[in-house]
């Protein structure tokens, strides 16, 4: 039987663990708060240090977590010695942010535009230099239960913020587990992969859809000013990116559960009015 230990127990970790366990994989989580602990999954304590080097040399391996502020990854820092040991499949998730403007693939040289990309970049590298054989995962948005724009807008406010020009990259969840668990269980090796429906449709366009369909009080467009947002939001709207692959669909055979945006959020947003 397979084995995989995903480090972070956060909203992507649940999924693939899931995900996992449905191809028979006997799935570990590293956590350092082992928090609502699901049927059939080992937990671990990040720091437990001498059954934690112990899996993380022997086990297909994806993380999860995020770098740190200054730019160091958490996992790595503690781990180094035991990733460098690793032969089987590792998994770093990363984001789409490494990238600058315009259109994107595995070949475009990373050009971050502000401190998050660049951050996650360091922590690329970081992997890369630990494990040569680390295969990094650039994510674009994550969507899926429990996380989609809808959420927002009928509990709070039916506001769209707009920007000319300015694109989405999604990925909904449940594809970006099955990818995952698809790469790590077949014959894959590629460096970078971007993880991306490349469905182009504007946020306003999707909510929009969904609003229509269900008889709901239609969008407000809200034209983007950066300088009444979040720096959150800043850094999502500031760069016009559209995040394509060259990888999946072609040397690696995937076919997308949710490959039309708005038709996913309707769908979720059913399921969140059903409540």
């Amino acid at each position: 039987m397979n084995k995989l230990t995903i480090i972070g127990n956060g909203y992507s970790a649940h999924f693939i663990a899931k995900e996992a366990l449905k191809k028979g994989i006997k799935v570990s989580i590293i956590s350092r708060n082992i928090i609502k602990p699901k049927k059939n999954i080992h937990y671990f304590s990040f720091s437990d240090e001498v059954t934690i080097s112990k899996k993380i040399q022997k086990e297909h391996l994806i993380s999860t977590v995020p770098p740190n502020k200054d730019g160091t990854d958490p996992v790595v820092k503690k781990y180094k010695e035991a990733i460098s040991l690793n032969n089987k499949k590792i998994i770093y998730i990363s984001a789409t942010s490494v990238y600058g403007a315009g259109i994107v693939n595995e070949t475009t040289k990373p050009n971050p535009q502000n401190i998050r990309g660049k951050i996650r970049l360091q922590a690329e590298t970081e992997w890369i230099n630990t494990n040569s054989e680390t295969s990094i995962f650039r994510v674009s948005g994550i969507y899926g239960p429990s996380r989609h724009s809808m959420i927002r807008y009928i509990n709070d406010s039916n506001e769209v913020i707009v920007k000319d020009g300015h694109f989405s990259n999604r990925i909904h969840v449940e594809d970006l587990s099955a990818i995952s668990i698809q790469y790590i269980t077949e014959h894959y090796n590629h460096r970078y992969l971007n993880i991306s429906d490349e469905d182009k449709i504007g946020n306003y366009d999707a909510i929009k859809y969904v609003t229509e369909q269900l008889n709901l009080v239609p969008p407000k467009i809200v034209h983007y000013n950066s300088q009444k947002v979040s720096d959150t939001l800043r850094s999502f709207y500031e760069v016009d990116r559209v995040v394509r692959s060259g990888i999946i669909g072609n040397q690696f055979k995937y076919k997308f559960k949710n490959p039309d945006y708005k038709k996913s959020l309707l769908k979720l947003t059913k399921n969140l009015i059903k409540r």
